[in-house]
């Protein structure tokens, strides 16, 4: 049966699902973690398992397309053992009808079986599940506390304001997506960071832009990735392991001009003139380099004066520094 097929049957049996049965919005953002934890347990995410959770998500009653944003992160990058037992954890504890229950065992049913073939891991993860749900609902005492204080449990947020987890990092995913992926990348090199948050921001966006702009010529050259290392080392003052994590990443992102407008403002937003100002004259100093300037350099180089607002003054001085150079380079 196709996937398609899967979906749309199971979105009549929700249709079909009574009141009572249909879950609360707690529980289905729960329940989400939960299906997208399942899909990850072999170690991917296909194409065909994320479009199934996005249709079985967003079928849920209650559940928003903002929720369904949130709800992303989970699938941003692999999760954990550790994290797969505290979601499981988590979605238990807001089980408490029969019906509760077989709603989610239908939805996991589905995700594991959207791709076509469900792996050992995947029918292992689905055993332990279940059996989780099967002592959590059969619970006489906490099917007396959802009858006893069940509009109180079905109106409790969905979203804690002290987010456990990945939660916490929900804020950064979506307003500072480049720094999410830096961020990604530091935690799991289990690097310390004696820097606040903001600092370690700027650094980052500092590290994104000069990438982008080294690999404006399509290469990066073994002069720039030194300069852009001793950049983050001796200017940002960054410990060396902590810089090259920083500038692996950096070289890795693949920055749109759209991406790099964004970057460039939340650099000026988050930096005084006089920090624009320097680092426009660190990045005119990375093209004289080799000695050269191409137009593509050239118009890379006034896209990025504009968006960090530099002055007429000092694009003139900049200029003239560069054709000093290159001129007697040459």
């Amino acid at each position: 049966m196709k996937k398609l097929e899967l979906c749309t049957q199971f979105a009549n049996v929700l249709s079909m699902t009574p009141p009572q049965n249909s879950g609360y919005r707690a529980l289905n953002i729960a329940l989400g973690k939960t299906l997208i934890a399942a899909a990850w347990v072999d170690g991917e995410l296909n194409d065909q398992e994320l479009d199934c959770l996005k249709s079985l998500i967003l079928q849920m009653p209650q559940i928003t397309f903002d929720d369904w944003r949130k709800l992303k992160i989970y699938m941003a990058y692999p999760i954990t053992i550790p994290e797969q037992n505290s979601i499981v954890e988590s979605f238990t504890e807001k089980v408490y009808l029969k019906g509760h229950q077989k709603l989610a065992w239908n939805s996991l049913l589905q995700v594991l079986q959207a791709d076509g073939s469900v792996t050992f891991e995947e029918k292992a993860f689905a055993v332990e599940l279940e059996n989780a749900l099967e002592e959590s609902s059969g619970s006489f005492l906490r099917k007396i506390k959802y009858f006893l204080f069940q509009a109180k449990i079905e109106n409790a947020p969905a979203w804690q304001k002290a987010n456990p987890g990945r939660d916490k990092f929900i804020h950064e995913f979506f307003d500072n997506p480049v720094y999410f992926i830096f961020r990604k990348a530091i935690l799991k090199e289990g690097l310390e960071v004696p820097h606040s948050k903001p600092e370690l921001q700027k650094v980052c966006l500092l590290a994104a832009i000069l990438c982008w702009f080294a690999k404006s010529d399509e290469k990066l050259s073994l002069s720039e990735e030194a300069y852009i290392l001793k950049i983050l080392i001796e200017h940002c003052e960054i410990k060396r392991n902590l810089s090259e994590c920083i500038f692996k990443v950096g070289k890795s992102i693949d920055v749109t001009d759209l991406q790099l407008s964004e970057l460039t403002t939340s650099y000026s937003d988050s930096t005084p003139q006089h920090e624009r100002d320097e680092f426009f004259v660190i990045i005119a100093k990375m093209i004289m380099i080799d000695n050269s300037l191409s137009p593509q350099e050239l118009e890379c180089l006034r896209t990025v004066a504009l968006y960090l607002e530099i002055s007429e003054t000092l694009w003139r001085k900049v200029l003239g520094d560069i054709h000093l150079k290159t001129t007697f380079s040459a």
